[in-house]
């Protein structure tokens, strides 16, 4: 099912009636855990400046899956990122669970993206001098969380993702899948309300990615955090609920996957 707006407004976000509740049950109401509102985001001033984003309405229901595509430039990454609380608008709203991230501070913002949020990038962004289970402990540490219990955590979620006897090696002793799913890892581990991953395949070839894209969507629907995914591949978005479709900073279409239409995800492998 497509949603188009009218000419005149933007595209109408898809309300909390009609997302998807954990399980993947349909038409059940659940509020949102992220609502963004007339989001505007501007680069540079007046004649130079850049519209990246021009509007953009959105709601992300708990426990569902989001996949933003469109073409380079298309503002996908940026959206992101002002979801995410690492960019501030230039105008506009983002909400989590009715808190307005523009009324934070910088310090609560950097807590709330350390605790309420995990982030899985395109090189994982892994500390090359840390283990695995370090790199996986070290933001629970962090957040305030003894280290003794943000090892036996980390150890959890490493073993989780098929893992298990690669706690004590470096980045660079480990295969780009084995690394991302320690980076999975360590986004899962907080417990986060959302997972935001930008590109957590582009670096790998093709059935590497598309293990650890079934990990990543397993593991986030195992614990009910919401995904929210930037990618330029239709078949990287398949794993998603839906998808929203970006082009010069709006978005122009929606589309919500049957649950039996969406790949069933394999195994860690």
């Amino acid at each position: 099912m497509f949603r188009t707006s009218a000419p005149t407004a933007p595209p109408t976000p898809p309300t909390a009636a009609t997302a998807s509740a954990p399980g993947g049950r349909p038409d059940v109401a659940v509020a949102p855990v992220l609502r963004a509102r007339r989001l505007v985001k501007t680069y540079g001033e007046q004649s130079t400046a850049t519209r990246a984003l021009d509007g953009v309405d959105l709601d992300i229901a708990r426990a569902d899956s989001l996949a933003i595509m469109g073409p380079s430039g298309c503002g996908k990454t940026t959206l992101l990122h002002v979801l995410a609380g690492i960019l501030q608008p230039s105008s506009g709203a983002v909400d989590l669970d009715g808190t307005d991230l523009a009324t934070l501070s910088d310090r609560r913002r950097t807590r709330l993206r350390r605790e309420d949020f995990g982030f899985v990038f395109q090189d994982g962004q892994l500390l090359p001098e840390l283990t695995a289970l370090e790199n996986v402990l070290l933001p629970r540490m962090l957040a305030g969380t003894s280290r003794r219990q943000a090892a036996a955590d980390a150890a959890l979620w490493l073993d989780r993702l098929g893992l298990q006897g690669m706690h004590a090696r470096r980045p660079g002793q480990l295969s780009g899948g084995q690394a991302q799913r320690v980076a999975i890892a360590r986004a899962l581990a907080g417990a986060p309300s959302v997972v935001f991953a930008d590109e957590p395949t582009g670096a790998l070839d093709q059935t590497t990615g598309q293990a650890v894209l079934d990990v990543l969507a397993q593991a986030c629907h195992r614990t009910g955090a919401s995904l929210v995914m930037v990618t330029h591949d239709a078949s990287v978005a398949a794993v998603c609920n839906r998808t929203v479709a970006m082009r010069d900073g709006r978005i122009e279409q929606e589309f919500r996957r049957p649950q039996q239409a969406r790949p069933q995800a394999g195994g860690a492998r």
